[in-house]
């Protein structure tokens, strides 16, 4: 049942629109925050009203049910991995660094925010019984993948010898990778460095494969600077 309650922020001079936006984008971010912290089953409405410092029933003025509000965590989530990809890559040109650095991100990722990924699995794990969720899910994962596969092409391309690996299936091995680690880390509470470390020398180990398969000598010193904890 919807409430028909009025955001009590509407009339002020920001005007309704936007005022709007920003409640809607505030009340979305809480749910992400206590999805990540408690996971679905146990996360109520009321709970999520409470972190996003409102009432209860504002959260139906602006969601149906729980399910659109999850719709749009999952969007909330695609923002918040687009944006971190974005940052780590600010400022680096050389697209062997942009790969690397792209990859250390992760890595990070992983250890410091564990919430983003439990409220990522837990709604890929309720989108398999919810249409509309799934969809959004996947939009999720291939705007990831392209991401990554922008990336892969950069660096194949200044390469001596064409890859033997597709830029798109390595792209998806890495992302699927990425998110293995972060799974990982959240169900056997273990630091994923080293994995994401030794994920990073098999993405390297592309390259020697493309100097090798052209008569050339791999750039080994550039590779192992590359390779170096930052």
């Amino acid at each position: 049942m919807t409430l028909a309650v009025t955001d009590p922020a509407a009339g002020s001079v920001g005007g309704r629109a936007a005022i709007s936006r920003r409640r809607r984008t505030e009340i979305v971010r809480a749910a992400a925050t206590v999805l990540g912290r408690k996971g679905s089953a146990d996360t109520s409405m009321k709970e999520i009203a409470r972190e996003a410092g409102v009432a209860p029933g504002l959260l139906h003025y602006y969601f149906e049910s729980k399910d659109d509000l999850l719709l749009a965590v999952a969007g909330e989530l695609d923002r918040q991995l687009s944006e971190a990809w974005a940052t780590a890559l600010q400022g680096i040109d050389d697209p062997l660094e942009r790969l690397v650095a792209a990859l250390d991100a992760a890595a990070d990722r992983c250890a410091r925010h564990p919430e983003l990924w439990r409220a990522l699995l837990d709604v890929s794990m309720l989108s398999l019984s919810h249409p509309a969720l799934q969809a959004r899910c996947q939009e999720l994962r291939t705007r990831f993948a392209s991401g990554i596969e922008a990336e892969v092409r950069g660096a194949l391309g200044r390469l001596p010898a064409y890859s033997l690996v597709a830029p798109r299936d390595l792209a998806g091995a890495i992302g699927a990778a990425i998110e293995g680690a972060a799974v990982a880390a959240l169900v056997g509470g273990r630091d994923t460095t080293s994995w994401v470390q030794a994920l990073k020398v098999m993405v390297l180990s592309v390259v020697v494969t493309a100097y090798v398969t052209a008569g050339q000598d791999p750039p080994v010193a550039r590779l192992a600077q590359l390779l170096r904890p930052r």
